[in-house]
């Protein structure tokens, strides 16, 4: 597992942002740093939801 893909995710379930982390490079990745990842202001542009959850998932 090299690299950790997170994708942040309105309440009504449309992806909004996706980021990318190789993981033998910045090492471990805390909750904290997750919500840091995220764009500022950022708005879902379907339904213009605030309130984000997030996935993650490993790629090789």
């Amino acid at each position: 597992m090299s690299k950790l893909v997170i994708t942040f995710v309105c309440e009504n379930k449309h992806d909004v942002e996706t980021v990318t982390i190789d993981l033998k490079r910045r090492g471990e990745v805390d909750e904290k740093d997750i919500w840091q990842m995220m764009t500022r202001g950022c708005r879902c542009t379907k339904c213009g939801c605030k309130p984000f959850t997030y996935r993650t998932r490993y790629k090789v």
